[in-house]
């Protein structure tokens, strides 16, 4: 694959463009990751406070009692969005499914026990531990190249 970068004055915004015979696998995981939102912040409320959160403050995202929260260091935050939306806001970017409750932020995880059973346990830097459901095993597998 070639790369090739531009510099030009007069753009005010950049933009992408590929050439390619056909979409692969390859190169939608490039249009996802240029196109994701992992710039976006989102918004999380807590004590009637609202509070900016960056990618890097979550530890996951989790649902309890139909409602969803953001796991950060200062707490957990309620957020607007439904897990299958943060799915798919967060394409691309470091944040994976892990069940159908919770969508972990990988870069967060100190480590994974793996059990003999075969289930997983993600292990947070904060001391946090999240169980991985057998459905999503293989994905998270697939994920970490394991």
């Amino acid at each position: 694959m070639r790369i090739e970068i531009v510099i030009k004055q007069e753009i005010d915004e950049p933009y992408v463009i590929v050439y390619a015979k056909e979409i692969t696998k390859d190169i939608q995981y490039m249009v996802d990751i240029i196109g994701n939102t992992y710039n976006k912040k989102f918004t999380g409320i807590k004590d009637q406070k609202i509070f900016m959160l960056n990618h890097d403050d979550i530890y996951c995202f989790y649902s309890e009692n139909q409602k969803v929260y953001a796991k950060t260091d200062n707490g957990n935050l309620s957020v607007k969005q439904k897990l299958y939306q943060l799915e798919e806001l967060l394409k691309g970017s470091s944040f994976i499914r892990v069940s159908n409750a919770c969508i972990a932020n990988v870069d967060k995880i100190k480590n994974i026990d793996i059990s003999f059973s075969g289930t997983l346990a993600l292990k947070f830097k904060n001391g946090d531990l999240e169980f991985v459901s057998r459905r999503y095993v293989s994905k998270i597998k697939e994920y970490l190249g394991i």
